[in-house]
């Protein structure tokens, strides 16, 4: 199912007022506007990565969506965002999920990124070192 433009707006408004709070965010399916409910986010592409210092707007997610749209429409690729509660600081990213957490770990690793999202727990998991 794809979504009409109208909804893409509406949707992207919802994705803006998601970062607004600490530990807020999104990852959402490019190709039908979806949420993405189990598993564990890890953003994989470094060079799509946009860090904010304050808030994201609608048009903020709009610019960013065109610009990453080649990495968003490889396979099992998602859209993602996240407002480090520490900072403060918005993160959007390219995203894939999994559901192994040591696999998580590992590409987040690979990445150096700083945390990866856990649906189950509705919560982010800061990276660490591999033993």
């Amino acid at each position: 199912m794809t979504m009409s433009l109208i909804d893409w707006s509406a949707r992207i408004s919802a994705m803006a007022d998601a970062l607004s709070v600490p530990d807020g965010g999104f990852s959402v399916k490019p190709d039908d506007g979806s949420d993405v409910r189990t598993g564990y986010a890890v953003a994989v592409h470094p060079e799509h990565e946009r860090v904010f210092d304050g808030l994201v707007t609608s048009n903020d997610l709009h610019e960013y969506i065109g610009q990453a749209k080649d990495a968003l429409s490889l396979p099992g690729r998602v859209l993602g965002g996240w407002r480090d509660p520490a900072t403060g600081r918005v993160y959007l990213d390219v995203s894939v999920v999994t559901t192994d957490l040591s696999e998580a770990m590992t590409l987040a690793r690979e990445t150096a990124q700083l945390a990866i999202f856990d649906f189950s727990a509705m919560e982010s998991i800061p990276v660490t070192v591999a033993a």
